[in-house]
């Protein structure tokens, strides 16, 4: 019954909204929510998976095998929750870990690579170009 009572406590000012000071400890805990609702093994994955679809077809099995075999999901978990944790305030993660734990953060989250695929061509394009026509300037 105590443990019921602690958890309640805790979870109490979570649950409406109250502000939870923004400390390391704070930062770390809410990270860790955020990395539930957004794993990372889930985003090396769709990672290798583009990866794996330049190569040909007929090699690309064994391709993922070999990439997984090398690539370590627990140092990226770690790299990511750190990173989270020192980029982030506890409001800024908590509101993360809401979006992406909802169904239209899942959603959104799983079409972004393909959206920024189409963006990413033009916006490099544009660069270059502005790029370029600096340096013409210059010189």
């Amino acid at each position: 019954m105590k443990r019921i009572i602690l958890i309640t406590l805790l979870a109490v000012p979570w649950a409406f909204g109250q502000q939870v000071a923004d400390t390391p400890a704070n930062r770390l805990a809410a990270a860790k929510r955020y990395l539930k609702a957004v794993p990372p093994s889930e985003m090396v994955g769709e990672t290798l998976d583009r990866v794996a679809g330049q190569v040909p077809e007929d090699r690309r099995e064994e391709f993922k095998k070999a990439l997984t075999k090398v690539v370590s999901s627990e140092r990226i978990e770690a790299l990511t929750l750190q990173a989270v944790a020192k980029h982030f305030t506890v409001k800024e993660i908590n509101a993360l870990a809401a979006f992406y734990g909802s169904p239209e953060g899942k959603s959104i989250s799983k079409k972004f690579g393909e959206y920024m695929a189409d963006v990413m061509p033009a916006i490099q394009e544009e660069l270059a170009g502005a790029v370029e026509e600096i340096h013409k300037e210059v010189h």
